[in-house]
């Protein structure tokens, strides 16, 4: 495995402060579709650097900068050879009025969006642009609760460890304000305006807010809305990443590397073997768990070679069926 982290340009910006909210990467989908189908003209990034981008999204110039950052990131947009954004073809099977689920009901495709947020690498002058703080914090950090200055101080001591370009203080505190949005809980429920809107990925209660309000407890453990699917797509990708050419997988590598399932859904040993267990019967025996002479591990039973991303998106796809 290559190890990445001195390999990419750390984002903390384009968020504009403001988490993702619900119907938004419908929104963006809907008025990128158009765009898609002409032959010729506007292609989508003209969409987002137009004054009728505020008519046509139905929000604030800023707002529309957010839209753009998260469809990136969310992975319903992709950059082509020319560097032009373009659908990607999974979110168009997720997001079309006909779509798998296009008004994001499933927790299957919340649970997806959280996965590209932390994993999603942009290329960028042959390096890879990621959301740092959703990066670090999902793959390195071990604590079970934080606050926000010390979330700061321990992304900050990362990006100099790793030789990375560090973001100003004001820069990483607004962009920490907007990781705690996008997955804890607002105070004033009962206010309903456009700035207390709630992002969808809160319902996946990843860590919430304790008594004072400047901690956060992290929830590890099982995750009722995580499917086999959902963790056999997340399993198989981080496989792809880890060791694409290998045929075993290790528990241990599963619980606790970065990219893995035990990390990015910040789930326990005991909830890991729970779904490990299940894969033979799920995959008809494709992939196996085994536990033999203490070593415990996942195997491919195939002469052939698989194509783990292949299989990965197979598997997802029957969250909706």
């Amino acid at each position: 495995m290559t190890d990445i982290t001195t390999e990419i340009t750390p984002v903390f910006s384009g968020h504009e402060t403001f988490p993702m909210r619900y119907g938004w990467l419908k929104k963006v989908y809907d008025a990128c579709l158009p765009i898609r189908k002409r032959k010729t003209g506007s292609i989508i990034k003209d969409l987002f650097n137009s004054d009728e981008a505020i008519v046509t999204l139905g929000v604030g110039k800023n707002m529309v900068s957010s839209m753009r950052h998260w469809a990136v990131y969310s992975s319903l947009l992709d950059s082509d050879c020319d560097k032009n954004l373009i659908i990607n073809e999974f979110a168009n099977e997720l997001f079309s009025d006909n779509g798998l689920d296009p008004w994001t009901e499933n927790f299957a495709t919340l649970w997806f969006i959280h996965w590209n947020l932390v994993t999603r690498k942009i290329v960028n002058n042959n390096r890879y642009n990621r959301l740092y703080t959703y990066y670090w914090f999902f793959n390195f950090y071990n604590g079970s609760t934080f606050d926000k200055d010390n979330l700061a101080e321990r992304i900050l001591e990362a990006v100099k460890n790793n030789n990375l370009k560090s973001p100003s203080p004001s820069t990483l505190k607004r962009d920490i304000e907007c990781f705690l949005g996008m997955y804890s809980s607002r105070n004033n429920k009962d206010i309903i305006d456009e700035d207390n809107i709630e992002s969808p990925l809160t319902e996946l209660e990843l860590f919430n807010p304790l008594i004072r309000r400047n901690i956060f407890q992290i929830n590890r453990g099982i995750k009722p809305t995580i499917t086999i699917y959902t963790f056999l797509f997340a399993l198989l990708k981080f496989w792809e990443y880890y060791s694409p050419n290998l045929k075993t997988l290790s528990f241990e590598s599963i619980c606790y590397n970065p990219m893995s399932p035990g990390r990015i859904f910040l789930l326990n040993e005991d909830a890991i073997a729970e779904y490990l267990h299940n894969i033979s019967e799920i995959t008809r025996g494709k992939f196996e768990y085994t536990e033999t002479a203490g070593m415990k591990q996942i195997i491919i039973n195939s002469s052939q070679k698989i194509s783990l991303n292949t299989w990965a998106f197979h598997y997802f796809r029957n969250n909706y069926k």
